[in-house]
């Protein structure tokens, strides 16, 4: 099977997921429309038996035939979607009959149809990145995205398309991230030659919270969606509409997760359809590079490549997130509070105002509160948190190698 015809099946999958969609939509309005008209039949017998005077009556018989009115149309539009749903389903099968076994698509579900031609697509990434029309890594400044990137950038060069990729970096604000993210970003970007582009949403997390009233956890990762995967979907539209293509672009969207990061990314597949930010104009196929690596290997790549990392790392910190990320451990948390206050920053105490007037707790488990109590322990028994530059290279790679990881970056600099 060929790109083009891979491509064309894809498409085929998405309108026949947007008419099953929109066939879903339209069965719940009617469901609501039907029971609005239901109730309102007793109210008007009702009404008519306590002999309510003429108008008043008049005015209830015009509600309800109203609501007659809207369930009438919801059916007429279940219909209609149901119709459309059938013939984009049909569509499907149709043109991805000659590649199956048997008729039809084979006997197998949507959903495997698509891992199928997804596999494919991942284990042939200079391929894909060659028919991509566009490439975005997203980037944070982490060790994961540095070496998301560092892949994607290689097989962009090797395969002569580095002029596609652009990094995108979702600025969270000094509130919510270490201070020099957005500058890392960029370096990292600028090494490799790359377009770099920010995005950010107004007020940052502190913001969010506030208006909210909660924090975010781990069912409801709304620091994700708004302050990342919202600013940065439209500029899928803003690329695609930049391309000037006449046909549908094709986008890949690359992200720095690691399997062996949680059994939710265990589940994750190396590419996935995008529905949500796919459309007839462009199609955005998301990329998971190192979605295989491990932390070791992580480090091991930032050490041989002599990847810039941010200096947090060093004071052990796991991960380059939000200074204070709700899905972080209580160890990690009070770690964090102690650098804010090695670094000279207010942000244990901003946040800790925050969680008292909003009257929510950090996390269901415990409050910030009481891991800036923890924190203040450890540092009147340990005193103040040390560290040393190249320390988590130390850890993960030896000391040889960061020494020598060192010596690069400073002839570099």
């Amino acid at each position: 099977m060929d790109m083009r015809t891979r491509r064309q099946l894809l498409e085929s999958i998405r309108r026949a997921h947007q008419a099953d969609t929109a066939h879903a939509a339209a069965h719940r309005a009617h469901v609501r429309a039907a029971t609005a008209a239901a109730h309102a039949r007793p109210r008007i017998a009702g009404d008519a038996s306590h002999q309510l005077s003429a108008d008043d009556l008049a005015a209830g018989q015009a509600a309800y035939e109203d609501l007659a009115r809207r369930e009438r149309a919801a059916r007429a539009k279940v219909c209609r979607t149901f119709t459309a749903a059938r013939a984009a389903n049909s569509a499907l099968g149709t043109l991805y009959a000659p590649h199956a076994r048997g008729r039809g698509t084979g006997g197998r579900r949507r959903s495997d149809v698509t891992a199928g031609i997804l596999g494919e697509l991942a284990e042939a990434p200079r391929d894909l990145v060659l028919a991509a029309d566009a490439i975005v890594v997203s980037t944070s400044g982490g060790k994961d995205s540095v070496v998301c990137a560092d892949r994607v950038v290689a097989l962009a060069a090797e395969t002569g398309c580095l002029d596609k990729v652009v990094m995108v970096h979702a600025d969270l604000g000094e509130e919510s991230e270490w201070p020099g993210v957005r500058e890392l970003a960029q370096r990292q970007a600028e090494r490799w030659g790359v377009r770099f582009l920010v995005v950010k949403a107004e007020g940052g997390l502190l913001g969010l919270v506030e208006k909210r009233g909660l924090w975010p956890d781990a069912a409801r990762r709304l620091c994700t969606a708004s302050l990342k995967r919202d600013r940065i979907a439209p500029l899928f539209t803003q690329i695609a509409n930049a391309l000037g293509l006449g046909e549908q672009a094709l986008i890949l969207s690359a992200l720095g997760i690691r399997a062996a990061e949680s059994p939710a990314r265990t589940r994750k597949m190396p590419l996935a359809l995008d529905l949500r930010a796919s459309t007839g104009r462009r199609m955005v196929l998301t990329w998971h590079p190192i979605l295989d690596l491990t932390e070791a290997d992580v480090w091991h790549r930032i050490a041989d490549a002599g990847l810039e990392y941010h200096p947090v790392y060093d004071a052990l910190l796991p991960r380059l997130s939000c200074v204070f990320c709700v899905l972080a451990g209580r160890d990690v948390l009070v770690r964090a509070v102690r650098l804010c206050w090695a670094l000279g920053l207010d942000l244990p105490a901003r946040y800790t105002a925050l969680e008292e007037r909003i009257g929510h707790r950090f996390k269901q488990q415990f409050s910030l509160a009481e891991v800036v109590a923890e924190a203040a322990r450890a540092e009147a028994e340990e005193g103040a948190l040390l560290w040393a530059r190249g320390d988590v290279l130390r850890r993960h790679v030896g000391e040889r190698a960061a020494a020598d990881y060192l010596r690069r970056l400073d002839a570099a600099a």
